[in-house]
C-alpha cells in the first residue's frame, strides 16, 4: 500500500488509457484501437493510504455518472460465466502445476475479449477447490465455444508426483472456473437490491466511462472505449448520503431504498459496511466510518 497526498481531484494522468492493435492478445499501448493494456489495469483496485490514515482505492467508473459522497458497488455480478468447465489438452493448456494458461468452454452467453481482465479465476468445484488466479488477459467466445485464460501466477500444483510429462499435476477436467470481475473495475452506483459487493464512497464527482462495443456473436472487440478513473474511500471516514436518521455510533449498511445511500444496517437483508460518525438526517450526507 502506498502513500497518497493528492487524491481530490479526478484521476492522474498516470492512468490514461493505452490501447493494442490486436484485441485478442496485444499488450501494445499504441492509443486508439484495440485492447486495454494489462499494465494499465493492473493498477486498478491498487490502496493507499492518506496522512490522516484514510483508505483510497483507484478505480475505472461504469457507464453512469458518479456523484460525490455516494455508496458504490461493484460491477453486477454475471453468473454465465461461473463453474465452467476446463478443457485439458495437449501443450500447452494441459494446467499442470507451474504453467499459466487454462482452456476453459463458454456456456450460452457470449464472453467479450478480456471482459474479465485484471479479475479472477477462482476454482469453484473439483482439482484444486478453492484456488484464485488473477486473471491477465483472456480470449473472445461465442456460445459454447473453448477459449484461453492467461494468469498472473503460475498454477499450484495438487499433486507431489511428477506425472509423464515430467511435471507436476495442476488443475484438470473436474476442475471449474469461476469469472469474477476486479471489484473496482467498472464500479456503480451502490442499487436498492444488491447485485455486488459494496466496495466504497465516492470523493468527488466522477463522470462515466465511456463502454467499449463488441461483436455480439464473436465477442471480439469492435470500438475501444474511454475509461474515467478516480479514488474512492474503502476504510476511515467518509461523507456518504443518508437514507434514514441514525445517531452516533450505530452499524450502517446499503440503503434498500435510496440508491448510493447508506441506513441503519439490517445485517440479513444489508451487510453492514461502516458505523455512523454523527447524528444523522434523512436526505442529507453525514460522516461515517468504512471498514470495506
Amino acid at each position: 500500500m502506498s502513500y497518497i497526498s493528492d487524491f481530490k481531484t479526478a484521476a492522474i494522468g498516470l492512468f490514461q488509457q493505452g490501447y493494442g492493435p490486436v484485441p485478442a492478445n496485444s499488450t501494445s499501448s499504441t492509443v486508439g484501437t484495440g485492447t486495454l493494456a494489462p499494465e494499465i489495469f493492473a493498477e486498478v483496485g491498487q490502496k493507499f493510504t492518506t496522512a490522516d490514515g484514510r483508505t483510497l482505492a483507484l478505480v475505472a467508473n461504469g457507464a453512469t455518472a458518479l456523484a460525490a459522497g455516494v455508496l458504490v458497488q461493484a460491477p453486477a455480478e454475471v453468473t454465465a460465466f461461473e463453474k465452467l468447465s476446463m478443457t485439458i489438452t495437449t501443450a500447452p493448456y494441459t494446467a499442470e502445476g507451474g504453467l499459466t494458461q487454462i482452456y476453459v468452454t463458454n456456456g450460452s452467453t457470449v464472453l467479450n475479449v478480456n471482459q474479465y481482465q485484471g479479475g479472477y479465476a477462482i476454482v469453484a468445484a473439483g482439482t484444486g477447490i478453492g484456488q484464485s488466479y488473477r486473471i491477465s488477459t483472456h480470449g473472445a467466445a461465442a456460445n459454447g465455444a473453448k477459449f484461453v485464460v492467461n494468469l498472473e501466477d503460475a498454477i499450484i500444483a495438487t499433486s507431489t508426483t511428477l506425472n509423464t510429462s515430467g511435471l507436476y499435476p495442476g488443475l484438470d477436467a473436474t476442475s471449474k472456473i469461476s469469472l469474477i470481475a476486479n471489484p473496482y473495475n467498472g464500479v456503480i452506483i451502490n442499487p436498492t437490491t444488491a447485485t455486488g459487493a459494496p466496495v466504497g464512497v465516492s470523493m468527488y464527482p466522477l463522470a462515466a466511462s465511456t463502454a467499449a462495443t463488441y461483436n455480439a456473436t464473436s465477442g471480439l472487440l469492435t470500438t475501444a472505449g474511454v475509461n474515467q478513473y478516480g479514488f474512492i474511500v474503502t476504510h476511515g471516514f467518509a461523507s456518504c448520503l443518508i437514507d434514514t436518521e441514525t445517531v452516533v455510533g450505530y452499524p450502517m449498511g446499503r440503503s434498500a431504498g435510496t440508491p448510493g445511500a447508506v441506513s441503519r444496517a439490517t445485517f440479513t437483508t444489508a451487510a453492514q459496511v461502516g458505523i455512523s460518525g454523527q447524528t444523522t438526517t434523512s436526505g442529507q450526507n453525514g460522516l461515517i466510518s468504512l471498514f470495506l
